[in-house]
């Protein structure tokens, strides 16, 4: 689940927030606060060590961010394991202010990103790097320890220190696998946040989600569909011509596969199926049949289906691997329609062979997500969900049963891009009425 930012959503949440500045009601950072102390002295006094860092992001309203590392269990349930530090990002606007929990799901390199919710409320806000993800882990992972029960234990205790000092509300917001963290948390801690705003994400109810694949065979129009295939098919029947292009524009992006570069090519046009979904849909970009093959190839490399097959990534996200073949599934590729073409892959291929080493035997429990599905059908409240129509990780998305406090919107031709920015006007109030009901309830 790659995660990428754009330009359009920035411009239009600069449009949006002097709006939400007006509010007489969403909590401000505009009501006079007097800071009596330094931030660093102020968490200082709650055990923390905070270390003043740059700025990388375009918000006004937050003018000081800090990189603060708090020790965690590597088990809660048995402290004499040890520890690890894990780092969070702290962008400050006031101690009166709301706070925004942004869960990113995975690392976060930087302090760059700001979330709608921050922007919409002047919130103070926290960028979490999920365990055992970049910079939060130990030396050695001990991988047994990396569950969502875990992680959310994790959570818990940054809020709980954090809301000494700031004890306005708090809402909690992650996209794609953060979205996922960020409806964990709120299912084992439920009172640690007044809301929840969940963007893009999935709950997959087996280790690959049969839904997934429905939903690629009816996704978009039929023109569509039949477009993207007959794109897959004209590079497999110019297999060598193709791997050739493919070979010489890997070596001009500096990719290195973890797989041969046979494999990485077949993998890429498999997972260009569910890329070009996820984060395009637009038809007019697929280049036509008449179109040069190094055409078609640099469209390949475009929508960056060969990206999720580097060494890199495989051992960046690895940890996203693990996860998903023990408790949040999967998806893998169905190759029936690319029979007698291809050389390496002969039958349905799953994406455990291709990211997961063989020192590795895992095996897949389910009995979270079961049992979130549950609570959010029941127990669950104040709590937004946003998706993109044509994103297929909205096949395995959560839907509301309208019989408690959650709300779902799926935007229109939407991607895995798809955020508050993408609401029509009437939507956009519901949000903001949502929101400001529960923030001040």
């Amino acid at each position: 689940m790659k995660y990428l930012m754009i330009v359009v959503l920035i411009a239009y949440l600069f449009i949006l927030v002097p709006s939400c500045k007006t509010s007489s009601s969403i909590p401000s950072s505009e009501t006079s606060f007097e800071e009596p102390k330094r931030i660093t002295d102020v968490l200082a006094e709650i055990g923390l060590e905070a270390r003043p860092i740059t700025n990388d992001h375009q918000s006004t309203h937050l003018q000081e961010t800090y990189e603060i590392y708090i020790n965690q269990p590597l088990d809660h349930k048995d402290i004499s394991k040890g520890y690890f530090k894990q780092k969070i990002y702290l962008s400050h606007s006031s101690f009166g202010a709301p706070m925004v929990m942004y869960l990113s799901g995975y690392n976060s390199p930087n302090n760059r990103y700001i979330s709608e919710p921050t922007y919409m409320l002047n919130a103070n806000q926290i960028n979490v790097e999920h365990r055992f993800f970049g910079d939060s882990g130990p030396e050695e992972i001990p991988f047994e320890y990396l569950t969502i029960e875990q992680a959310a234990a994790d959570h818990h205790n940054i809020v709980k220190t954090l809301k000494k000092v700031y004890s306005s509300p708090w809402l909690s917001t992650g996209i794609s696998k953060g979205g996922q963290t960020t409806i964990y948390h709120r299912y084992y801690y439920p009172e640690d946040v007044e809301a929840s705003v969940v963007y893009v994400a999935p709950l997959n109810l087996d280790v690959e989600d049969e839904r997934i694949y429905t939903f690629l065979e009816n996704v978009g129009t039929e023109e569509c569909r039949n477009k993207v295939l007959a794109y897959q098919l004209e590079l497999l029947m110019n297999y060598d011509f193709a791997l050739g292009f493919f070979q010489d524009m890997t070596e001009e992006k500096g990719y290195e596969y973890g797989v041969p570069l046979e494999e990485a090519f077949e993998l890429s046009i498999f997972e260009y199926g569910f890329a070009f979904w996820q984060w395009s849909g637009d038809c007019a970009s697929i280049p036509e049949t008449d179109s040069s093959i190094r055409e078609k190839i640099e469209h390949l490399f475009n929508i960056d289906a060969p990206g999720f097959f580097t060494a890199s990534t495989m051992t960046d996200i690895f940890p996203f691997f693990y996860q998903s073949y023990t408790e949040m599934g999967m998806y893998g590729y169905r190759i029936a329609p690319f029979e007698d073409l291809t050389r390496e892959f002969t039958q349905d291929v799953s994406n455990y062979e291709v990211f997961i080493p063989d020192e590795f035997k895992l095996t897949y429990d389910g009995s979270v997500h079961s049992e979130v599905e549950k609570w959010l059908d029941s127990s669950a409240e104040d709590m937004v969900f946003i998706y993109g129509e044509n994103d297929p990780w909205s096949a395995t998305g959560y839907e509301p049963t309208g019989e408690n406090n959650l709300y779902r919107f799926v935007i229109e031709n939407g991607n895995h891009r798809s955020r508050v920015a993408h609401l029509s006007p009437k939507e956009l109030k519901q949000f903001k009425d949502s929101i400001n009901l529960w923030l001040n309830n």
